[in-house]
C-alpha cells in the first residue's frame, strides 16, 4: 500500500511539478452548488447569533470581515495582479512546495524555466523566483476554475457594494454561503497541513482562501501534506523522479 502511494507521489510530481505541464492539465474543473451555499448561508446566520453548537459569535465576527475583505480584493484584482491576495497566496503555496526541493533539482527546474540564477543564490532564493514565476501561470488556472468564475459571477456586485461599506458585502457573502464555506475549508487545510496553514495565516489570513484554490492546486496541497510529514521521503521521491536529469 505504501509502495502505491509513493507511486502515486511521483506520478503527480511528473504531472504538476513544472509550469510547462501544470497548465496543460485539466486543474480548473470541480462543481459549484448554489444549494449547498444556501444551507450554508443558514448556518452561518445562526452560529453568529449565538445558535450554533459553540456560540462562537467573537470569532465568526472577525472572519467575517476577513473574509469579505479578502474576497473582494480577490474579484477586484483577479488571480495574476501581485497586489490580489489570491496571487499572494498561490505564490506563499509554491514557495513551501518548493522548499522540500533539493538545491540541485530546483536548479534544474530553475533553467527549464528559463530563469537567471546568480552563482550566489542559495535554496530558499531559488525555490522563491521558481514559486513567482510559476505562480503567474498557475493564477490563469485559477481563474478558470469553477469556484472563481461563480464567484467572479455571483459576487460582482459585492465588489462594488465595498464602498459603501463592508457590511453591505458581508450581508451578501453570509446569504449566498460564502462565508461558511471558506471558514470549513480553512478547517480542512489547517487539518491536512498545519505549517502550510500556518503560512498563510501569518500573511495576511490567507487561510480563508483555500476554498478557492483547494481544487485546482490539488496537487500541491497533497506533496506539501505529504514533506510536512514526512520531508525525507519526499525528498527521496524527489530526487528519484529527477535523478536522470539531475547531473
Amino acid at each position: 500500500m505504501a509502495f502505491q502511494f509513493y507511486r502515486g507521489i511521483l506520478a503527480m510530481l511528473s504531472e504538476f511539478v513544472d509550469y510547462a505541464v501544470a497548465l496543460g492539465k485539466s486543474i480548473c474543473s470541480g462543481v459549484y452548488s448554489v444549494a449547498e451555499d444556501l444551507a450554508l448561508g443558514a448556518q452561518r446566520s445562526g452560529e453568529g447569533l449565538g445558535a450554533g453548537q459553540d456560540g462562537r459569535v467573537a470569532e465568526i465576527g472577525y472572519e467575517n470581515r476577513v473574509i469579505a475583505n479578502l474576497t473582494v480584493d480577490a474579484i477586484k484584482y483577479g488571480t495574476s495582479d501581485e497586489r490580489s491576495p489570491l496571487f499572494r497566496a498561490i505564490v506563499l503555496i509554491l514557495e513551501e512546495y518548493y522548499s522540500y526541493f533539493p538545491e540541485e533539482v530546483l536548479l534544474y527546474l530553475t533553467k527549464k524555466a528559463n530563469l537567471f540564477i546568480g552563482y550566489t543564490a542559495g535554496r530558499m532564493v531559488i525555490g522563491k523566483m521558481l514559486a513567482k514565476a510559476i505562480a503567474i501561470r498557475v493564477a490563469a488556472a485559477v481563474a478558470a476554475s469553477a469556484t472563481y468564475k461563480a464567484l467572479a459571477n455571483r459576487l460582482g456586485v459585492s465588489a462594488a457594494a465595498s464602498a459603501t461599506g463592508i457590511g453591505v458585502v458581508i450581508t451578501l457573502l453570509m446569504g449566498q454561503g460564502i462565508l461558511q464555506r471558506s471558514s470549513h475549508a480553512a478547517k480542512r487545510l489547517q487539518s491536512k497541513s498545519p505549517k502550510l496553514f500556518s503560512v498563510l495565516e501569518k500573511n495576511g489570513d490567507l487561510q480563508f482562501l483555500y476554498f478557492i484554490l483547494e481544487k485546482p492546486l490539488e496537487p500541491y496541497f497533497e506533496a506539501v501534506a505529504f514533506a510536512e510529514h514526512d520531508p525525507h521521503q519526499f525528498q527521496w521521491i524527489v530526487n528519484t523522479r529527477y535523478r536522470d536529469k539531475v547531473k
